[in-house]
């Protein structure tokens, strides 16, 4: 989920200021520092609200969702990519999002060093905000996927996306292998608003010619992270605290651990290509509101595979199915009262959606998306369409 508060954006933006340079993946050798931005366009309809206020049976935090049907702008972005030297690089990212929780924000803000060390191994440190590595779409911008809707396990497992403020360390190894660590600081789900480096995260992988293979690892202290239970005044931008006991709020007092796996199978000179993530996520502490504090154990299991066909020059259609199951345990005074105020009484039900992409791309930087997803969330199907359109560019300044 995305933090909204921190010093590191004027730290950075100080560095940026101080320094013309700036290095990514994407920038020529011999630029120092580029800009680069884009727009996004959208259009969703459903049969039904969508997203649904709640994922049923999921224990999630915060307000109900908004409901996003809606034709519009969906997001304007502008960055900058430096390079101090060979081994020092900067990012700095920014965007305005609309829709009904429209806002501005510091989306991502680094600085990277990296060295070559002894037998072809590569060593590299990231300092700042950025998404964390888990699996291979998290990592990944949102306005850069393949689907505009994020898959259910992701939805449940981390609200969407999950970015963070904070460090990780990166080895790259022989034979394709590589492995990393990683410290930060979480305000947002499944994490609460604590102070300190209470995310701790692992990953390990491996890349050959045709077949990519990812695991991450995190855990996180979740003291304090607030749920405006089900049965209140619809979205709202406010949560409710976990000092005060309140009718409308659970908080959840533990840690959560996450587990993803993850591989990408993409042959040279073949039209196909497959991708698949399975995500688990397992909390375990108490519940605490206003009818009871039982202790509690929740577990979430879920991912998709994803089937590609660039059947054409700049075309491509790609399939989705994806499955989710949330489990619950409480123990302790009126349990039940409690588990059906924070909508996870109707746990251990299976939810599902097939969905497909026709996107082409007729030039450099311009990209039109057609979606739809039939997804099972709720009592009915809910059948979903989106259109997207994304101009993208990047130019070379120094």
């Amino acid at each position: 989920m995305q933090t909204r508060s921190s010093k590191l954006p004027g730290l950075l933006l100080a560095a940026f200021a101080g320094s013309a340079g700036a290095h990514d993946a994407g920038l020529p050798a011999e630029d120092r520092l580029a800009v680069s931005g884009g727009v996004g366009l959208m259009s969703l309809h459903a049969d039904e609200r969508y997203p649904t206020a709640r994922l049923p049976g999921v224990l999630e935090a915060g307000s109900p969702r908004a409901d996003e049907r809606r034709d519009g702008l969906d997001y304007a972005e502008i960055a900058l990519r430096a390079r101090f030297s060979d081994q020092l690089r900067g990012f700095l990212k920014l965007a305005h999002h609309g829709g009904p929780d429209a806002r501005n924000e510091t989306e991502e803000a680094w600085l990277d060093a990296r060295t070559e060390t002894a037998h072809d191994r590569q060593l590299a440190l990231r300092a700042g905000r950025q998404l964390l590595p888990l699996g291979l779409l998290n990592p990944a911008h949102m306005h850069a996927w393949d689907f505009g809707i994020a898959p259910l396990a992701m939805r449940g497992a981390i609200n969407e996306s999950w970015r963070a403020d904070g460090f990780k360390l990166d080895w790259q190894l022989p034979a394709g292998w590589s492995a990393g660590v990683g410290a930060w600081r979480n305000q947002g789900f499944p994490g609460a608003d604590a102070g300190g480096f209470k995310l701790l995260t692992a990953r390990g992988g491996w890349q050959g010619e045709a077949l990519r293979l990812e695991a991450g690892y995190a855990n996180v202290n979740a003291d304090g992270r607030a749920l405006l239970t089900t049965g209140s005044a619809g979205h709202t931008h406010s949560v409710p605290s976990c000092t005060r006991v309140s009718t409308d709020r659970v908080c959840f007092f533990g840690t959560a651990q996450l587990l993803t796996l993850a591989a990408r199978w993409a042959p040279a000179g073949s039209p196909l290509w497959l991708r698949a993530e399975w995500w688990f996520k397992r909390e375990g502490g108490r519940l605490d509101s206003i009818n009871g504090a039982p202790d509690y154990t929740g577990r979430l299991n879920g991912g998709w595979l994803d089937l590609g066909w660039r059947f054409a020059p700049g075309w491509e259609a790609i399939g989705r199915a994806e499955r989710l199951v949330a489990r619950h345990e409480l123990n302790g005074a009126n349990a039940g009262l409690v588990a059906s105020q924070s909508g996870i009484a109707a746990s251990a039900r299976a939810l599902d959606s097939f969905g497909a992409v026709l996107q082409w791309r007729p030039a450099d930087g311009h990209r039109l998306v057609a979606e739809w997803h039939r997804e099972r969330s709720g009592d009915a199907p809910n059948v979903i369409y989106l259109l997207r359109y994304q101009y993208s560019f990047m130019k070379g300044l120094l």
